[in-house]
């Protein structure tokens, strides 16, 4: 059975994130494990006199949230569990990620002005858990996952993003590639990555559609996502140089603060 653990938020009851991740473990039969993680920002502690009791008293409510959440997997028809611990964000669900083949989270795009070195989803995917499925705060499509987009540039990052991605590929209606390699193939420095024939090892048929030097960018890929009527975007973390762009990649960047459709991202 899959792990799948979602990123809740307190106070967020009914947001697209919550319904994606129910519709996407309904789809395969996963094991939902909701979590919340309780803590106070370093102001708030040192400006409270009881900082400690009132995270105590958080943590108490956070953990009470059990019930709500069984109810909930019970009207979805999904077998889940409810986890809260007391603790950073990051550091929590990172160290639970470990456990877990997916990780959902909110594409929050006022979280994603931040600067991309100091970006909270960044520093998660950085910690060398599971990959990340983000959903817009807005996203209105479908449950579940059935055409998949998958951003192809040959970088090992896109590799592993694809193949993170293979449960949901298998299960998935169609499947399009949206090839940046092609073109520049003869010229190629590295080892190729014969994307092809490991689709067609596992089953998966796909149809490619080649992108031309003018698409390598984040509106670009977004916009032929959109247009074939994706409703994931699979990728790695594709960009340009990680000195000039701190921790993300200068696509990936975009998509993090204008991201228009559930994207399923792996870092290096």
């Amino acid at each position: 059975m899959l792990e799948f653990l979602v990123d809740i938020e307190p106070g967020r009851d009914d947001t697209a994130l919550l319904r994606f991740a129910f519709g996407l473990a309904r789809q395969h039969g996963a094991h939902l494990t909701g979590l919340q993680a309780v803590m106070l920002s370093p102001a708030a502690m040192l400006a409270m006199p009881d900082a400690m009791l009132v995270l105590e008293e958080q943590e108490l409510a956070a953990q009470g949230r059990h019930d709500w959440w069984r109810q909930l997997c019970r009207g979805h028809g999904v077998e889940g569990s409810w986890e809260a611990y007391r603790g950073l964000h990051e550091s929590v669900l990172s160290r639970r990620a470990s456990l877990a083949d997916l990780v959902l989270g909110q594409l929050s795009r006022e979280a994603a002005r931040l600067a991309p070195g100091l970006h909270p989803l960044g520093r998660i995917l950085t910690a060398d858990a599971a990959p990340m499925l983000l959903v817009p705060e807005h996203w209105a499509g479908a449950a579940g996952v059935r055409k998949v987009a998958l951003a192809w540039n040959g970088s090992a990052e896109a590799a592993r993003a694809i193949r993170a991605a293979t449960p949901l590929l298998l299960r998935a209606d169609e499947i399009v590639v949206l090839d940046g390699v092609s073109r520049i193939r003869a010229n190629a420095r590295h080892v190729p990555l014969a994307l092809d024939a490991w689709l067609k090892r596992h089953a998966l048929r796909a149809r490619w559609d080649i992108l031309d030097e003018a698409d390598d960018n984040g509106p670009s890929i977004q916009a032929h996502a959109r247009g074939c009527g994706a409703d994931l975007l699979v990728m790695g973390a594709w960009g340009h140089s990680r000195a000039s762009e701190w921790l993300l990649g200068g696509v990936t960047h975009h998509l993090f603060r204008h991201g228009e459709l559930p994207l399923l991202v792996v870092e290096a």
